[in-house]
């Protein structure tokens, strides 16, 4: 049998160049290759060695439109600038490799223009299922390309997207948290958190709010700043709140970008915690352990949020699930709460804070 000589490494090596090495069909190959099983498997095994050989890579896209099914898996996050996005990254792509899938990751911003361009680029594509951390004011469009496409939301929940969710408990949190500075005797604490248009934002401003009355202290509004989960906005909420005539005494913050604006604000203001003011921050990367002297911390179970919307979506994608609801199941994970050296008895605040 005549064998064709073997293509350059650097040329791009087709099925075709594969047939004609070894002197069959390129159908057949085809079909060793989809492991059909009407393909004997000397055949196969043949056709693998000769593909291996030829260093020869399947076409994606096309296997894809032959199967009426992509190998992608979107991921759409609205930014990748905390620990939690980038944990999430980590798990799905891990996930996507061992099933023989390719994660494609996009950034919106919170931009429902993005958003949607993302998502229609990824149903283009022929995604096999989509993860979603959706924006406040995702577009109708987007909605009606989701619906049809095996999709699981990620921290958020959008009140039009009828699909799974995984996210953590901010409620329940931000309620520890506030509960722990009122038990330390704190009757002026400041909440710094995300805008209530999104989910996680009324969620952890119900917590605050909740502790207050549950514990019998009043609530005094002033005290509370909302807005973008950004560093500036953080640093900018607590520098005001600090200038007010009568300051706060302990800080609980919303988001874990705003708690490194917090700090920044407090080190300007040459302020030490808990001396000066006591804090709480939101999420616990590594840094938050090695502050002195170690930041209390609303901590988030980062891995066990990322496994459970990996697995909510799998399983909508397994074969036979299509027809499945996917609107029923919701995972709210609890957070650990995690007392550090940042929060103290209101009553041992030094006399520089209390002048």
């Amino acid at each position: 049998m005549r064998k064709t000589q073997l293509p350059s490494p650097a040329s791009n090596v087709t099925i075709k160049d594969v047939a004609e090495h070894l002197g069959i069909s390129h159908s057949t190959v085809s079909r060793a290759l989809a492991d059909h099983p009407y393909t004997n498997a000397q055949t196969k095994q043949r056709v693998r060695q000769a593909v291996d050989k030829l260093g020869y890579v399947p076409h994606a896209a096309a296997r894809g439109l032959r199967q009426d099914k992509g190998t992608m898996v979107g991921l759409i996050l609205p930014e990748l600038q905390n620990e939690m996005a980038v944990v999430m990254a980590q798990t799905v792509a891990a996930n996507c490799l061992k099933a023989g899938l390719q994660l494609v990751l996009a950034v919106t911003g919170d931009d429902p223009n993005i958003e949607y361009q993302h998502v229609k680029a990824l149903r283009e594509a022929r995604a096999r299922g989509i993860i979603i951390t959706a924006s406040p004011g995702m577009l109708d469009k987007t909605v009606e390309l989701l619906r049809s496409i095996p999709t699981t939301q990620f921290s958020r929940r959008h009140a039009l997207l009828n699909a799974p969710s995984v996210s953590i408990d901010g409620e329940q949190g931000v309620f520890g948290a506030t509960q722990h500075l009122l038990q330390l005797g704190h009757t002026r604490i400041a909440y710094v958190g995300m805008d209530v248009d999104k989910s996680t934002g009324a969620e952890r401003l119900a917590g605050f709010v909740k502790a207050h009355k549950q514990f019998g202290s009043r609530l005094d509004p002033t005290l509370q700043r909302l807005g973008p989960a950004m560093a500036d906005f953080g640093r900018a909420a607590v520098s005001d709140l600090l200038h007010m005539g009568k300051p706060p005494s302990a800080l609980v913050m919303g988001a874990g970008s705003m708690t490194m604006g917090a700090l920044m604000s407090l080190r300007q203001a040459g302020l030490e915690t808990p001396g000066d003011i006591s804090l709480v921050g939101f999420g616990d990367p590594s840094w938050y352990a090695l502050w002195s002297p170690g930041i209390t911390a609303i901590g988030l179970p980062m891995f066990e949020m990322a496994e459970a919307t990996t697995g909510l979506l799998m399983r909508q994608m397994t074969p036979g699930a299509q027809g499945e609801s996917k609107s029923m199941t919701h995972i709210k994970i609890e957070s650990r709460f995690l007392v550090r050296g940042t929060t103290a008895p209101v009553q041992k605040r030094s006399a520089r804070r209390r002048a």
